[in-house]
C-alpha cells in the first residue's frame, strides 16, 4: 500500500481541487449553450459529459507527467502478464492494476456519446490502444520514474471497452434530433380572373325567386 500512496498519491489532493472546478464549469457552459438550444435537457447533459471528459484527460495528463519521488528514472517492461501475475502475489499491484483499468474507461463510455464516428467497440478499442500507447511512450521519454509497461497498454485499452460496453444503451440519448421538415404548400393562383357575365334576365328568372323568397 505504502508503494501504491507514493507512486498515485499526489493524485488525490490535485482530483479533489480539480472536482469544484469543474462543477462551476458545467453550470456555466450549460447556461451558454441554452443561448443556442431550446432544449435545456440536451444542453446540461452535453455540458456535464464535456466537463466529465476535459476532467478525466486532466488529470491522466497529470499522471503522466509528474515524476515518482525516490525514483531515478523510468523502466521499461514489454513482457506480456508480467503485472497480472504480481498482482496476484500482492495487493498493491492489484490495486495499480485497478487503478490502470479505469484510467481510460470514463473516457470509452463518454466519447461515443459526443462523438457518432465512434460508436463502435472496435473504434473504441483502437482510439484507447493508440492513445495507452502515446501515454505510454511519454511517460518514459519523460523519466518520471514509472514503470512503461505491455500490461498498461492492454488493461487501460480493456477499461476504455469495458466504459464503452456499460454506457452502450446510452449513446443515442443526446443526439439533437433533426427537425421536422414541413413540405411547402404550392398555391396556385390564376394570372387572369376568370369573370362569369350572368345576363340580365337569366337572373331574373332563375335567381331572383331564391334571393327573395317572397317574390314566388
Amino acid at each position: 500500500m505504502g508503494e501504491l500512496l507514493r507512486a498515485f498519491g499526489a493524485m488525490i489532493p490535485l482530483t479533489i481541487t480539480a472536482i469544484p472546478y469543474a462543477f462551476i464549469g458545467w453550470p456555466l457552459l450549460a447556461a451558454h449553450r441554452r443561448r443556442r438550444q431550446a432544449d435545456r435537457f440536451s444542453a446540461s447533459a452535453t455540458a456535464a459529459v464535456d466537463m466529465t471528459l476535459g476532467l478525466a484527460c486532466f488529470l491522466v495528463l497529470c499522471l503522466v507527467t509528474m515524476p515518482v519521488a525516490g525514483e531515478g528514472g523510468s523502466r521499461l517492461n514489454l513482457e506480456p502478464f508480467t503485472d497480472l501475475r504480481l498482482a496476484l502475489s500482492d495487493s498493491a499491484n492489484l490495486w495499480q492494476v485497478l487503478g490502470n483499468v479505469l484510467m481510460l474507461s470514463p473516457l470509452g463510455a463518454l466519447l461515443p456519446l459526443r462523438s457518432r464516428r465512434l460508436r463502435s467497440l472496435g473504434r473504441i478499442a483502437l482510439g484507447a490502444l493508440t492513445l495507452s500507447v502515446l501515454v505510454e511512450g511519454t511517460q518514459f521519454l519523460i523519466q518520471s520514474g514509472r514503470v512503461t509497461s505491455a500490461d498498461d497498454i492492454l488493461l487501460n485499452t480493456l477499461g476504455a471497452v469495458i466504459g464503452a460496453v456499460l454506457s452502450k444503451r446510452v449513446w443515442r440519448c443526446l443526439d439533437v434530433r433533426p427537425p421536422v421538415r414541413i413540405p411547402a404548400q404550392v398555391r396556385r393562383v390564376c394570372d387572369a380572373p376568370v369573370r362569369l357575365r350572368v345576363p340580365r334576365s337569366v337572373w331574373d328568372e332563375r335567381y331572383s325567386s331564391i334571393a327573395h323568397p317572397q317574390r314566388r
